[in-house]
């Protein structure tokens, strides 16, 4: 995975992408992301919870400590991006990505090991929940909300710059973009099989513009 070989972009849409980010006059650097680019570790939990996690994330379910389908399995791809964000300043860059069946506000260190008191982010991730498709609890077969924090719990332990995570709400997410700050809010589904089901408004994070850091705001947008 650290091979610096392997590639998930290629060589030409990395220089694309990491060119764009360097050279762009616009204030908001927003990134259309498949897979998450913030790093995850499996938390240590009994097999039948986290085999049920790694089928939903395309993964052996015997076992595995990094996602290997997303960035964390191309680990130097990912440290070139972070590398053209840091050596040259700049700012304001939010990746929003979808692909994992779950919601996430991440920040992103250029060491996850150490942030955040010796790696501060460099920039952030917001993650929309699928509409339909199978989350936690659905694999597990279980009532949503019953099993799932504790595997939340577990994950945003070990993954300090994961600043939240629910692994098992049906839904959809609007973001909101203004000089000051971008800020995306997610509804949930009441009953993902139901095509007239309401959707209620569940949570917001909000990255203010300058400090490269998700923060949880209490309203959604007006």
């Amino acid at each position: 995975m650290d091979d610096p070989n392997r590639t998930i972009t290629g060589v030409e849409q990395l220089s694309w992408l990491t060119s764009g980010l360097i050279g762009s006059a616009a204030q908001w650097k927003l990134v259309g992301n498949p897979v998450m680019i913030s790093p995850v570790l499996v938390p240590p939990l009994p097999a039948e919870l986290t085999g049920p996690l790694l089928k939903l994330l395309g993964l052996p379910e015997e076992g595995g400590a990094v996602f290997t389908d997303q960035w964390d399995g191309y680990t130097a791809d990912r440290r070139r991006v972070l590398r053209a964000l840091r050596d040259n300043g700049v700012r304001d860059t939010v990746f929003l990505t979808g692909d994992i069946h779950s919601s996430w506000a991440c920040d992103l260190p250029w060491d996850a090991a150490l942030y955040p008191l010796l790696s501060p982010s460099l920039a952030t991730e917001l993650v929309t929940t699928s509409v339909t498709s199978d989350n936690l609890d659905d694999l597990l077969g279980v009532p949503p909300r019953t099993v799932s924090p504790a595997v939340e719990t577990a994950l945003m332990a070990l993954n300090r710059h994961v600043r939240w995570v629910e692994y098992d709400s049906h839904g959809a997410a609007v973001l909101e973009v203004t000089p000051a700050a971008v800020q995306m809010d997610w509804y949930f589904l009441a009953n993902r099989a139901d095509a007239a089901s309401a959707l209620s408004y569940a949570r917001s994070y909000r990255v203010r513009a300058g400090t490269q850091r998700v923060q949880r705001v209490g309203t959604p947008i007006a």
